[in-house]
């Protein structure tokens, strides 16, 4: 059976979205015939250092991480730098694949990062098996998981097309990925939403939950 590498590269860990939507393409891949998959959450670093390891041995890796204002995270950065020379020097050669979510609701903001993977993927010898992108990925620690049913269905599809063909379908992708860019009327009844109380109560939960309320004004890039 094939195997599986599962890591998750969001600073939040097993509770991240990024993990959710990990989570169901790993229930696809069993249902598709593939070998239980091994999970490492990059952000714990004993995790990190058996990902490094385990990065080579694998049939197929999956990497998933959030997109934080059209960057990826440090550490799954630090991760690819980490893995590359080994890879290189052992000459092992999984199959990649990769997720990326947002909270952004439109999937243009993911498209550079996408094409940066799928050149990443060249660089190192491996084999390219797509990428998932998906918006509004910051809703999921809102809404049950009971309100996302159509969203696991689709992810379910695309672990077994990876386990059964190897690669993710074009049309399926594009099921998952949702509006590629919001009308206009769309876009401005949501810049409207952001101003309201209760949308910026949760941003400043979550930026209080994480340490960084005193430097909400920081500018660290100007001089």
């Amino acid at each position: 059976m094939p195997s599986l590498l599962l890591l998750d590269g969001s600073p939040r860990g097993a509770r991240s979205n990024s993990m959710k939507m990990l989570a169901r393409v790993q229930e696809g891949w069993a249902q598709g015939g593939g070998a239980p998959a091994e999970t490492c959450h990059l952000a714990k670093p004993a995790d990190f250092e058996r990902a490094l390891a385990a990065f080579g041995q694998a049939g197929t890796v999956l990497l998933g991480m959030p997109l934080y204002t059209d960057a990826m995270p440090a550490l799954v950065l630090a991760f690819i730098e980490a893995a590359a020379p080994r890879v290189a020097a052992a000459g092992a050669r999984p199959r990649l694949a990769f997720l990326v979510q947002s909270g952004f609701p439109e999937a243009r903001h993911m498209r550079p990062l996408e094409r940066y993977l799928e050149k990443l993927a060249r660089r190192l010898g491996c084999a390219y098996a797509g990428t998932i992108v998906r918006g509004s990925g910051e809703a999921l620690q809102a809404m049950p998981d009971r309100a996302s049913q159509r969203l696991w269905r689709r992810l379910r599809t695309l672990g077994e097309q990876l386990a059964r063909d190897g690669r993710f379908a074009p049309e399926a992708l594009r099921a998952v990925a949702g509006p590629e860019r919001l009308p206009r009327l769309a876009a401005a009844l949501l810049a409207l939403a952001f101003r309201l109380p209760v949308t910026q109560f949760y941003w400043n939960r979550q930026l209080k939950q994480n340490g960084a309320w005193p430097r909400r004004f920081a500018t660290p890039h100007i001089s």
